[in-house]
């Protein structure tokens, strides 16, 4: 199933040039494909990705959101104060927010698939057969595998996925279901789309700016310092509690 889903998501796109329309369908279509191979080999729908809607699910989501978000906006926020990255200016209204919409939309779409992929079906299939740091190793593992799909497999980059996997795997641990780690998730992502874009590309994204590219060892290293930091702030917030709404529907395969 991971073979056929993340090849889905990851392959079809590096194969085919998708204008955004054909990636939005691209990435609509995942569900019934992900829905129907659940139903097939596990018996099950989408509660075989931690996909569940329970009462207080979108509170798990907006902590997430709000933790993702305000991590990326000091890292952003740092970047420039060293020099990093060069403000400009920001674009038309009508094409801010046009950008919003694909942002949200796009990287809303695709983190809930990755999440759904990477947490949600192997916290389904090995948690109660595996010890629980095992289940969360593989989890972990296979983000930093996916992420190289898009950044490339360097070591700069696979430590930066193994650490920011870290508060997305154990935010997923402590909830029992998708909805806090796809905030954390989106909610950076919507940062970094405000600047990069869905694309990725400098200038894709709501505000103009200049990349200065220098290459200081914080700077290389920065986001990689944040993603640990919010690793601490995730233990804190969900091992209080604060707000967080525990899933009641178990993960383990029945």
């Amino acid at each position: 199933m991971y073979l056929i889903l993340t090849s889905y998501f990851q392959l079809l796109p590096s194969i085919f040039t998708m204008s955004d329309v054909v990636r939005f369908f691209h990435l609509v279509l995942f569900f019934p494909l992900a829905y129907g191979l659940a139903k097939v080999v596990l018996k099950t729908g989408f509660e075989g990705y931690g996909l569940v809607f329970f009462r207080g699910w979108h509170r798990n989501l907006f902590i997430g959101l709000a933790i993702g978000f305000i991590g990326w906006v000091c890292l952003f926020t740092l970047q420039f104060m060293i020099g990093r990255y060069e403000y400009i200016g920001i674009k038309p209204v009508g094409d801010v927010i046009v950008m919003l919409v694909i942002i949200i939309v796009g990287f809303g779409l695709g983190s809930l698939i990755n999440d759904m992929i990477v947490r949600g079906l192997v916290f389904h299939h090995f948690m109660g057969k595996l010890p629980v740091g095992v289940v969360m190793l593989i989890s972990i593992t296979l983000y930093a595998l996916d992420d190289a799909w898009l950044e490339g497999l360097t070591l700069q980059n696979t430590i930066f996925s193994v650490v920011l996997g870290l508060s997305l795997t154990y935010a997923f641990y402590k909830t029992k279901s998708i909805w806090a780690n796809t905030g954390i998730h989106l909610g950076l992502n919507i940062v970094y789309g405000l600047f990069f874009g869905v694309s990725g590309r400098s200038g894709d994204g709501v505000f103009i700016f200049n990349d200065n590219q220098i290459s200081s060892l914080l700077s290389s290293w920065l986001s990689t310092i944040i993603a640990f930091m919010l690793f601490i702030i995730v233990i804190a917030v969900f091992k209080s509690k604060n707000g967080v709404v525990l899933s009641k529907i178990p993960i383990e395969k029945g």
